[in-house]
């Protein structure tokens, strides 16, 4: 082989080489967790690649990759304002998922979708249903305020995006709150403390009212049943009685025109 044919040869193999080369450059892989996006002379080409190999035309076109499984956002400390304008910090965590079928539109809206589109949309319907309850509220109906809160964040409408998993771990309340709230407990424990003190007494009263009722009823029969003959005889019987007992011997009885006994009672502290 001539010199000439040798510089030929190599010359092709050098090619060759570098078609080979520049194809193997242009070879990517997108994963099941991502979505591909083609980027041509700059502009992003809105068709969704899927996962698999594909193979790009270095260096006119280049693949940039979506992820599109759960992502989670950990908020530590985001400020909200109540409806009585005071400030409430809260630790929440929120996942989400880019919807495959938008994950190039959005790219090419935002580029970086998580802090261009998902924190500011959460962030702000995040501020506007925490804003529809006092702060009092957080502490006091603090289970019916988180599930208000998942529910809004889950119910999110956006075109690119959807909330998965919404979770509150804290609200830190302000002092002046938190100290207003546990007087209002304190005072609200006195209240009901009291209110059984005043039961109890209203219950001991109505049972000394019955009872009196029923001595007074008592007396008032008995008085009704004391006639002048049943004294009589009560004190024949006990005068029989008194005669019957081995310890009396003697007894003087007076008696009346009609020989009945005179009833004789003595007086209160006189001796027998």
């Amino acid at each position: 082989m001539t010199a000439r044919g040798q510089i030929a040869v190599g010359g092709l193999g050098i090619v060759l080489a570098l078609l080979i080369a520049w194809a193997a450059a242009g070879i990517r892989i997108v994963d099941n967790r991502h979505v591909g996006c083609r980027i041509r002379l700059g502009q992003i080409q809105t068709r969704e690649t899927p996962p698999g190999v594909h193979w790009v035309m270095v260096p006119i076109e280049s693949l940039a990759t979506v992820p599109i499984h759960t992502r989670i956002l950990d908020y530590k400390g985001v400020e909200v304002l109540a409806k009585d304008g005071l400030r409430i910090h809260m630790d929440i965590t929120v996942g989400y998922k880019i919807k495959p079928q938008m994950a190039c539109d959005a790219y090419l809206q935002y580029t970086d979708i998580e802090r261009g589109l998902v924190v500011p949309e959460i962030r702000s319907a995040l501020r506007k249903v925490a804003s529809q309850f006092h702060s009092t509220e957080y502490y006091e109906r603090r289970a019916e305020v988180d599930a208000r809160i998942v529910m809004a964040l889950e119910e999110l409408k956006n075109p690119y995006f959807e909330i998965v998993q919404v979770n509150i771990r804290n609200v830190v309340l302000p002092d002046s709150v938190v100290q207003a709230i546990q007087r209002k407990i304190v005072a609200k424990q006195e209240a009901e403390r009291m209110q059984f003190v005043l039961e109890k007494e209203r219950k001991e009263a109505e049972r000394k009212k019955i009872e009196a009722q029923g001595i007074a009823e008592a007396n008032r029969l008995i008085a009704g049943s004391l006639t002048e003959n049943y004294l009589k005889w009560y004190q024949i019987q006990a005068i029989k009685e008194l005669g019957q007992s081995p310890s009396n011997t003697f007894m003087i009885v007076p008696y009346d025109s009609g020989l009945f006994p005179i009833p004789t009672y003595p007086l209160p502290g006189a001796k027998r």
